[in-house]
């Protein structure tokens, strides 16, 4: 939190001066940090599409042609958690990588099974593919594009002198040490020098 007071109990004071200026940072960096988030996020999309295109096939190869396709459909929803650990171990797929359980169980009881389309590998493949080499070279690209241009950060405002200030970093060190006890810094080295 940001508290313009003085700490009550300074026990952790470096810790909250720490974590005020990381997240200073933090922010000041979002906008040299978004074309990595969009990476990342595309990145989290295709995975996600490829767990969804197993999940689709594995329900159509459960599903019956002919008869009993209601109790089946219901079946395998209430049963999704077992698939996803199917998948999981056939593919390697990490249990992150999956959609929401409960979510996806309700998504799939108004749809029709029978209209799921069968895996198709060569799509699979144009996928992992596109993991493999196709962001590797766009990580190289952004990276290149970050060092070429200057720095990019946020300023002004609440961002300018937030290393300074009564309750900037560093504030209570030094010549400052202890400026918040309530006994003199000092005090417990008094009796050696008193002697």
């Amino acid at each position: 939190s940001f508290w313009s007071h003085p700490l009550l109990i300074p026990d952790n004071r470096k810790l909250f001066e720490a974590e005020e200026q990381d997240l200073f940072k933090d922010i000041q960096s979002l906008p040299r940090n978004a074309a990595l988030r969009k990476l990342n996020d595309l990145i989290k999309r295709a995975r996600l599409a490829k767990v969804h295109a197993y999940i689709i096939s594995s329900l159509k190869k459960e599903m019956p042609n002919v008869f009993g396709k209601e109790s089946k459909k219901k079946e395998l929803v209430n049963n999704l958690g077992e698939i996803y650990q199917k998948i999981e171990r056939e593919h390697q797929i990490s249990p992150g990588d999956f959609p929401s359980l409960r979510k996806m169980q309700e998504l799939l009881q108004t749809q029709d099974f029978s209209k799921f389309q069968a895996l198709k590998p060569k799509l699979l493949d144009t996928v992992d593919d596109m993991l493999a080499n196709d962001i590797a070279r766009l990580m190289v690209m952004v990276r290149q594009e970050e060092s070429l241009m200057p720095s990019q950060a946020v300023k002004g405002g609440a961002f300018d002198g937030t290393m300074n200030g009564p309750f900037g970093h560093g504030y209570g060190e030094g010549a400052g040490e202890g400026i918040d006890d309530v006994e003199w810094v000092v005090g417990k080295d008094k009796p050696t020098y008193d002697e």
